[in-house]
């Protein structure tokens, strides 16, 4: 099985300063799997929050990780 990071660009930061407007990314999580779509699913499985919290599945990157 290869690891998978897991990001989005949805959703927003809040700086230290207030005042500052940050756009970023989220991570959202670490996940293993075969390929992206069986790693994705595994970490929508293992964290309910992520569509509890309103992210779109559709919107998400994945990148396979390399050691």
């Amino acid at each position: 099985m290869n690891e998978y990071i897991i990001y989005t660009t949805e959703g927003h930061t809040i700086a230290p300063n207030e005042d500052v407007e940050v756009e970023n990314c989220q991570v959202l999580g670490c996940s293993y799997g075969n390929n992206k779509d069986e790693a994705k699913d595994n970490l929508l499985k293992e964290n309910p929050w992520i569509g509890e919290a309103g992210f779109n599945e559709s919107e998400f990157i994945v990148k396979q990780l390399q050691i």
